[in-house]
C-alpha cells in the first residue's frame, strides 16, 4: 500500500511519525529558565511591581483570619457591637485591598508574558528566515510550521498562573509558619 509504511520504514508517514516523536525531559530545567530569563530582563521593573503586589495580597490573605480572631475573642465574646463593626469595616477592606493586589498582579505578569512571547515569536521567526535553503530540503516544512505555531515548550497563560500560585502558596505557608511560631 502505498503511503502506508509503518514508522521503522521511511516512506511519508515514517517521517512525520519520527518527527512528530519528542524527547520526554524532566519538568524543569534550569538551563531553559535561564535562557528564558534573557526575555524576561527588559520587564524587570513590571515583574518587580507584581512580585510587590504579590507580597500585598499574601500579607492581606492572612491578615483576614487574624481579624476574624479578633472579632470573635474581643468583640463578640464582649458583646461590643462597635468594635465589632469596625472589624468587619476592617475585614472588607481587606477582602478588597486582596482583591485589587491580586488583579494588579495578574494583569503585571500578563502584560510581561505576552511581551516575551511576541519578543520570543519574533525572535523564531527571525532564525527561521536566516535558515539556509538546505535545512528546508531535509525537513518537512509542515512540521517546521506546525511547531512553531503549536509548540508544546511555549509559556502561556498557564505557566503564568502557575508560576503566580506556586509562588504566592509558598509566601502563604512561609508567613503562616512565621505566624505561628510567633504565636506559640
Amino acid at each position: 500500500m502505498f503511503g502506508a509504511s509503518s514508522a521503522g520504514f521511511g516512506g511519508p508517514r515514517g517521517v512525520l511519525e519520527g518527527f512528530s516523536k519528542e524527547s520526554e525531559g524532566s519538568a524543569f530545567d534550569a538551563h531553559i529558565v535561564r535562557r528564558l530569563l534573557v526575555f524576561i530582563r527588559p520587564h524587570w521593573k513590571r515583574m518587580a511591581i507584581a512580585f510587590v503586589l504579590m507580597l500585598v495580597a499574601t500579607g492581606l490573605t492572612l491578615l483576614a483570619p487574624y481579624l476574624v480572631k479578633v472579632a470573635i475573642d474581643q468583640h463578640i465574646a464582649q458583646g461590643n457591637v462597635t468594635g465589632l463593626n469596625q472589624i468587619a469595616l476592617g475585614l472588607a477592606l481587606c477582602y478588597f485591598g486582596t482583591f485589587l493586589a491580586t488583579v494588579g498582579q495578574r494583569y503585571y505578569l500578563s502584560w510581561v508574558g505576552q511581551r516575551v512571547l511576541a519578543t520570543l515569536r519574533q525572535d523564531l521567526f527571525n532564525h527561521l528566515q536566516q535558515l539556509p535553503i538546505g535545512y528546508h530540503d531535509t525537513h518537512i516544512i509542515g512540521v517546521t510550521v506546525s511547531r512553531v505555531i503549536n509548540g508544546k515548550s511555549q509559556p502561556g497563560p498557564r505557566f503564568q498562573a502557575a508560576l503566580c500560585l506556586a509562588l504566592g502558596a509558598k509566601l502563604d505557608h512561609l508567613f503562616s509558619v512565621i505566624n505561628g511560631d510567633a504565636a506559640a
